[in-house]
């Protein structure tokens, strides 16, 4: 499968690259003024498919940043009480340890280290599946509010499709096919939520 999404962005970088070589123009001479350069166009011309960096998109719109800044705060807050409910324990160790306490209440903070190590335990399960939770409804509606601007992105550039810009398959992308820019500034232009 990987081979074939492999072979499938080769063939359409090639196809991209021979067009674009076919457009070049000869070199002119050292001595002669150089026009200025033109803006950056968003696609060559006749280009049929772009690529879209979901990374830079999430981490750079105001939309993404809302989101890992939620995630942030939920784990923030999960790791506060874990480390409450730690230094709890710490403590009846020291108490444990600290060769004061005989037989019973030895053996009564004993039973409350046993709870409360369980009981940290599965705050921790809880913390990390409440995360998880967060963390997927939090892509979902990413998700959902970024597919339709893809969507009209490529209609309107006559597109027959948008790539994931995955560093592990694709070597090299040019810029001008990267629609992330375009992405994050429509998608932070939308009324917010």
């Amino acid at each position: 499968m990987r081979l074939l999404r492999l072979l499938t962005i080769g063939a359409a970088l090639v196809a991209a690259s021979s067009s674009a070589a076919s457009a070049q123009i000869a070199p002119k001479p050292a001595g002669a003024p150089q026009p200025a350069l033109a803006p950056p166009v968003l696609f060559p011309a006749g280009a049929k498919f772009a690529f879209l960096d979901f990374q830079k998109v999430a981490s750079d719109s105001v939309s993404g940043k809302l989101a890992t800044r939620i995630l942030q705060e939920l784990r923030t807050k999960k790791l506060t009480e874990i480390e409450g409910q730690t230094k709890e324990l710490q403590t009846l160790a020291a108490k444990r340890d600290s060769g004061v306490l005989s037989g019973s209440a030895l053996v009564q903070i004993g039973k409350d280290m046993d709870k409360l190590q369980r009981s940290i335990q599965f705050s921790q399960q809880n913390a990390q599946a409440e995360i998880q939770q967060l963390q997927a409804e939090l892509q979902t509606d990413f998700d959902k509010r970024v597919t339709p601007v893809i969507v009209e992105i490529a209609k309107e550039q006559g597109l027959h499709a948008v790539f994931a810009a995955d560093p592990a398959i694709a070597l090299y992308i040019q810029p001008a096919l990267d629609i992330s820019a375009e992405v994050i500034k429509r998608l932070d232009a939308q009324p917010k939520k």
